[in-house]
């Protein structure tokens, strides 16, 4: 097999035979033993022809230039080639010179700082061009491919105008005077004190409109509109006042109509009775579930059902598609007034006027919150059967309003703009579309056009007092026909039919009347409102019940005792009735109305079959008897017509000119 070197001599290897992997102590100058000798130990020739070819190849150069380790001395094994064979197909790296001094030296801790880090492979070396601290600035971005760059020429003028101005504005403030820079200083304060003073009325604006409540109210496509074709250009608002002072349930709603034209030219103004009998349809309710359909009063669709019941209830009546809801809580109109500080009015004499706890003056004044609010409460709450009324009261108040606020004097006054706006954004609710300035526009509308132009009418009633079978409660039954015809003419022309619309006040304009020619008359007054002539000793009174409960008849009789009526005939009336009545002769007219003037809410009634008898019947809407008062002496009575209204004075007064 040959010999073989073995540790333990003195130049490395030991006499043949000697032990194997064994040292006796080799010393610092033994060489290492490769991979291949070992193998050639072992005998295999291939071993030997592999050391042979390692002892002919050149010895790999290093990876790095750190430098070589010491060998330690003694036992301590063979020494490892250090490296790694290259990677086939890769370019290997040049040989690094053996005496080459390294690029730094290592500092005291023994730290070589290494060279700078060589380019990742692909990427070109840094060119040349690198300022002194290596950083090498780059050229100029290039221009967008949409965009083409400017001429030189263009450039250097640019630049020469820019710096143009900044001399020139350098110039003038070192040129400015003190005063000079006095006056441009309280200019920019005025521009922006005007500014400020402009933009406040509009964020005041945007802000009311947000803050004021809204409910889903409308129901614009309802199968109950009536051609709606016609009704395309048209405007028509549905204003309801309530919580009216004095008043409770259905009768604390007043319910007005507004239809203005598509031109805005003309307008229409309805009264709906509050108790009037309609028929809801199915609708939503308020919490979102739904109502069956019901017949009941106009305003229990409110009070029961919500804003989105009432709007249906309407326009199952009228056939008018409801495009702006607004609600307005009447006790808190009073407030509104005084934050404009009074309201100006135009008060024309009628019975709604004189049913009032306080009237107002006819003619202009200004009316303060207080005086509106004794305004809206009725005299005698069970007087107004129909709710009619009190509806042409809230209508004054709320046109003459609305009418104060878009007023030029309360627009240039920031504070009581302010308080107007903010209480009224408590006291508004409005549906999901209407905002502030859709009730400008009614405000306009209303304030705009003259008495000429905005007809006035309240719904066609067939029966105030009803009192439908198994109910112990009254209502209005309206005019069918007559409902009909007024709603058709709305509709189609936003006008009233002839002899439908109330009386118009005169125009502010219009002069005094030529010499043999009349005015129109005003309203007369109705039986409470004329002087009484009979005493009531001088009456005798038949007391008739006609209500389901007992003994109602006797009591009444008895207070009538007590105020100084004669009583005849006690008893029960044919047939029940809905509403209280007194029923007179021929001969009985003026001590029917000492009779009616003694009992609140009663009904005149001719009855040619009655002859000198005046008979009470009573109704469910007795409540007690009060003292009547005669007229002074010398006042000419006025003979009550077959219906029970009082035929017009000789001599009316001319209505009132504001």
């Amino acid at each position: 097999m040959g010999e073989h070197p073995t540790w333990g001599s003195a130049d490395g290897r030991s006499v043949p035979g000697g032990a194997r992997g064994r040292s006796s102590g080799a010393g610092p100058g033994s060489s290492a033993v490769t991979v291949e000798e070992l193998l050639a130990r072992q005998g295999a020739s291939v071993g030997r022809r592999a050391a042979r070819r390692a002892e002919e190849a050149p010895a790999a150069p290093p990876r790095h230039s750190a430098p070589p380790r010491p060998s330690t001395p003694g036992p301590a094994g063979p020494r490892l080639q250090r490296g790694l064979p290259p990677v086939p197909g890769a370019t290997a790296p040049p040989a690094a010179d053996p005496d080459a001094t390294p690029d730094a030296t290592p500092d005291a801790r023994g730290i070589r700082r290494s060279g700078p880090v060589p380019p990742l492979p692909g990427r070109p070396a840094p060119t040349a061009g690198a300022d002194a601290s290596g950083v090498r600035r780059s050229t100029p971005i290039p221009p967008l491919p949409s965009r083409v760059a400017p001429p030189p020429e263009r450039q250097r003028a640019l630049r020469d105008h820019r710096a143009a101005q900044l001399a020139g504005r350098a110039a003038r403030r070192a040129t400015a005077t003190p005063a000079r820079r006095r006056i441009v200083r309280v200019v920019l304060a005025l521009v922006v004190v005007l500014g400020l003073v402009a933009l406040y009325p509009l964020g005041l604006y945007f802000y009311v409109d947000r803050s004021m409540d809204r409910v889903a109210a409308l129901a614009t496509d309802g199968p109950e509109i009536l051609a709606p074709q016609l009704q395309a250009g048209s405007a028509n608002y549905l204003v309801v006042g309530t919580r009216v002072p004095g008043e409770q349930g259905p009768a604390s709603v007043a319910t007005l109509l507004v239809s203005v034209a598509p031109d805005g030219s003309r307008a229409v103004l309805l009264t709906v009775p509050s108790t009037a009998l309609v028929d809801t349809p199915q609708c939503r309710a308020d919490g979102g579930r739904l109502r069956d359909p019901r017949t009941e009063a106009l305003a229990s669709a409110l009070l029961s059902g919500g804003p989105s019941c009432l709007v249906r209830a309407v326009q199952e009546v009228s056939g008018l598609r409801i495009d702006h809801y607004l609600d307005l809580d009447l006790s808190r109109l009073p407030g509104m007034v005084d934050a404009l500080g009074g309201v100006p009015v135009c008060v024309q004499p009628s019975a709604a006027v004189a049913a009032a706890s306080r009237p107002l003056p006819a003619g202009s004044s200004r009316m303060t919150g207080a005086e509106a609010s004794a305004y809206l409460r009725p005299a005698d709450p069970r007087a107004d059967a129909t709710g009619v009324e009190v509806a042409q009261r809230a209508q004054l108040l709320l046109t003459a309003t609305l009418h104060a606020a878009i007023s030029r004097s309360t627009l240039t006054d920031p504070a009581s703009l302010t308080r107007f706006l903010h209480r009224a954004a408590g006291a508004l609710t409005v549906d999901d579309s209407t905002t502030l300035g859709d009730l400008r526009s009614l405000g306009s509308s209303l304030g705009a056009l003259s008495d000429t132009v905005v007809q006035r009418a309240a719904l066609p009633v067939a029966e105030e007092r009803y009192v439908p079978k198994g109910s112990s409660r009254s209502y209005v039954l309206l005019d069918d026909a007559k409902t009909r015809a007024l709603f058709d003419a709305v509709i189609g022309r936003t006008r009233v039919p002839p002899g439908m619309a109330e009386p118009q006040a005169p125009a502010p304009e219009a002069t005094a009347p030529a010499p043999g020619k009349q005015t129109a008359a005003a309203p007369a007054p109705g039986p409470a409102q004329q002087p009484l002539t009979v005493a009531p000793g001088q009456v005798t009174v038949d007391v008739l019940n006609g209500t389901s409960t007992n003994g109602l008849a006797g009591k009444a009789a008895a207070s009538l005792k007590a105020e100084g009526f004669g009583v005849g005939t006690v008893g029960n009336a044919p047939a029940p009735v809905s509403g209280t009545v007194v029923r007179y002769g021929p001969q009985g007219a003026e001590q029917a109305r000492t009779l009616a003037a003694a009992v609140p809410g009663s009904v005149l009634q001719a009855d040619p079959a009655a002859g000198a008898a005046v008979q009470l019947v009573i109704g469910p809407n007795y409540s007690s008897v009060v003292p009547v008062h005669l007229a002074p002496a010398g006042s000419a009575p006025a003979a009550p017509t077959a219906s029970g209204a009082s035929a017009a004075a000789p001599e009316a007064a001319a209505p009132v000119r504001c």
